[in-house]
């Protein structure tokens, strides 16, 4: 995260704006999720593009921590990808297309970053083991 930085991203998240979030979602925050919306509370990242082990996807922008509670109950069941119920991912950025990527709150995968499409059915098509291997990953170049 040393060269990553936000345009368009409102001011920073305060511990407030937390608060409010965790008793939506009965859950806290990773530590560096956190700390990232203390200084970008969304916005759009530069660079602009992340990648997993076996592909690389853009980024349009992070959803502001307001953004984040109203979109956490949005998905129903099957809008979801398979295996998660509502209430399990909450979503923090989207590509420029269909694609949202989601933080698990699950106990079992808690943390875990993924990215699905939803189109009839929602796919997952990449996976981070933590948020800070997912702002790891964020890259400027297209072709790492």
């Amino acid at each position: 995260m040393n060269s990553l930085f936000f345009t368009e991203s409102l001011p920073p998240a305060s511990d407030q704006d937390f608060a409010r979030l965790g008793s939506i979602t009965k859950s806290t925050l990773p530590e560096e999720m956190i700390s990232l919306y203390k200084k970008y509370n969304g916005g759009q990242p530069q660079p602009s593009f992340v990648h997993d082990e076996k592909n690389i996807y853009p980024i349009n922008s992070f959803y502001s921590l307001d953004e984040i509670a109203e979109c956490y109950d949005e998905f129903d069941d099957e809008s979801l990808p398979e295996g998660f119920k509502k209430g399990q991912l909450l979503p923090f950025a989207y590509d420029p297309g269909a694609g949202i990527y989601s933080i698990s709150l699950r106990k079992k995968d808690y943390g875990k970053v993924y990215f699905y499409v939803l189109h009839e059915e929602a796919e997952i098509f990449g996976e981070w083991p933590s948020f800070s291997s997912f702002l790891e990953s964020i890259v400027d170049d297209p072709n790492p």
